[in-house]
């Protein structure tokens, strides 16, 4: 594992187009990103998170990138780029990039030269067929917004495979032309003073397409460990990976990545939520401690995408949609809901005990921008838009994110429960009761508690199911899930050093509370 994995901190999600603009386009860009930097390291974060800053049309949200070696120029200038990476590494910040392995998009001069001849040695970056091969199990990622996995290219007078939209020709990556394009790539951002990245679609990159002989993960990521390690040996790999906790073991029992973006607690945790009881997420929590160790996983409670619950049940998943959906715009692919976290989560208080739980969980927050102030989402918003908001800086027309007009403002960001006029920073930062202070507050604990070292001790408590208590660190932790009042004798008179709803021997309705242990 490097030496720069766990950090105290957490890792914050920064979408630059929609963070701060600073020109008046109406998109963000690096400029603007460094002017807020401040209020980063202020959250307590210790790595940013860079969604795909490289030149794109954005009909995937940048990650169908069309040249993985520069920055989009909307966004700004690589001497910008160098800029916001120095400004970030003076405030004790470490970047953090995509590392777009699975696919490009049909615009990237791979595919150019691929689709002029398939056969050709620029044509094995890619999986071509004939026609249509058919594979149980080979299913569009966006059902419902894809019908195949295959394209026809009248170029190529080929087809060509993609899991994810159809402009997002897939690589193969069992081909050692594209891993030495790929360890290239990474290496140029090393140079650039990137400190690690995200590999996004971490274990679907490893399957070629129907019938080849799909990529050995623990090799791969083993191969590229090595290679990046030569040029920076303290990089960071975090591999984004929907899967059980054993298949995550594939690449994290020998180190291979430093840490998995796990969707398998995120998904016990919606369903423990829905139950209201702690018992799905403890369970959970023991799975993973058998395949994936607490240091090596990134925890999130909402990303920018959907609700992804493809790890529960089919009956699970109508739990938690019957708790959380509203009607049925709001379910996506079959298999997630599209809204934001504080707009799911209905009851603030069920909010904020939430945003307690994700820094008291053993492994590594990460938190998505504005996520710290308890934004909204717009359902008229199409797909999965609905839940990327801009950032909202101060209570004006656009929230601060940009001096003109952006297509990127939400409707419901000017009108509404979570408008720029009740959510933002300006107001958050001085108001002891606002989500703003809360994460303030929950990650000062965390990092004071050696949380990122130290092992986690999840328990149930026999009278008061629907409470997880936690041993994390330096701290014990109560976290009720339930909307009914819970009995917890274990800390019977002891004082807490951050709670809500409790009182000395009772958690009330979503109450939590942190204790030194």
């Amino acid at each position: 594992m490097s030496s720069a994995w766990p950090p105290e901190g957490f890792v914050y999600g920064i979408d630059v187009a929609r963070f701060q603009d600073s020109d008046g386009d109406g998109t963000g860009d690096l400029p603007g990103l460094e002017t807020r930097l401040d209020h980063v390291a202020g959250l307590g974060a210790e790595w940013v998170w860079l969604l795909p800053i490289f030149p794109s049309l954005r009909r995937d949200n940048g990650y169908d990138v069309d040249d993985h070696e520069s920055v989009d120029p909307r966004f700004g200038t690589l001497d910008d780029f160098a800029s916001v990476i120095d400004a970030c590494h003076r405030r004790g910040l470490r970047v953090m990039i995509d590392l777009i392995i699975h696919h490009t998009s049909e615009r990237h001069r791979w595919f150019l030269e691929a689709r002029q001849n398939p056969a050709s040695d620029a044509g094995d970056y890619y999986v071509w067929a004939d026609k249509p091969r058919d594979e149980a199990g080979d299913e569009p990622i966006f059902a419902g917004e894809e019908d195949s996995v295959w394209a026809f290219d009248p170029d190529a007078k080929a087809w060509y495979h993609h899991r994810f939209y159809g402009f997002q020709p897939d690589l193969n990556v069992t081909n050692d032309d594209v891993f030495d394009e790929l360890v290239r790539i990474a290496k140029l951002w090393l140079d650039r003073g990137v400190d690690g990245f995200r590999i996004d679609a971490a274990l679907p990159a490893m399957k070629a397409g129907p019938g080849e002989t799909p990529a050995d993960a623990a090799q791969f990521y083993r191969r590229l460990r090595a290679r990046l390690s030569d040029a920076r040996p303290d990089v960071v790999l975090a591999a984004e990976a929907d899967a059980p906790p054993h298949e995550l073991n594939s690449i994290t029992a020998h180190e291979q990545v430093d840490a998995v973006v796990d969707f398998s607690l995120n998904n016990a945790l919606f369903l423990a939520l829905a139950r209201g009881q702690a018992a799905p997420l403890y369970t959970a929590l023991g799975q993973l401690d058998r395949s994936v160790q607490p240091s090596a996983r990134l925890n999130f409670v909402r990303n920018v995408d959907e609700l992804d619950l493809a790890q529960l049940t089919d009956a699970e998943r109508q739990e938690v949609f019957d708790a959380f959906g509203d009607g049925p715009d709001d379910f996506i692919y079959g298999r997630g809901l599209r809204r934001g976290w504080r707009p799911l989560m209905g009851d603030e208080r069920r909010f904020r005990m939430s945003l307690s739980l994700l820094f008291a969980l053993p492994g590594v927050p990460l938190l998505m921008y504005g996520q710290e102030l308890g934004v909204g989402d717009d359902p008229t918003a199409p797909g999965r838009d609905a839940a990327r908001p801009v950032m909202q800086w101060r209570p004006a027309r656009s929230g601060g994110f940009t001096t003109g007009e952006s297509d990127l403002v939400l409707p419901a960001q000017r009108d509404g429960e979570f408008d720029f006029a009740h959510v933002n920073v300006r107001d958050e930062s001085t108001d002891d009761a606002s989500t703003l202070v809360l994460t303030r507050r929950v990650a000062t604990l965390r990092a004071r508690a050696g949380a990122a070292t130290k092992p986690a001790r999840p328990r149930i408590l026999p009278h008061a199911p629907s409470v997880l208590a936690l041993n994390l660190g330096g701290c014990l932790t109560l976290h009720n899930l339930g909307e009914a009042p819970a009995e917890v004798f274990e800390a019977y008179g002891a004082k807490p050093l951050l709670y809500e709803r409790w009182n000395g021997h009772r958690l009330g309705p979503f109450g939590f509370a942190w204790f030194r242990s």
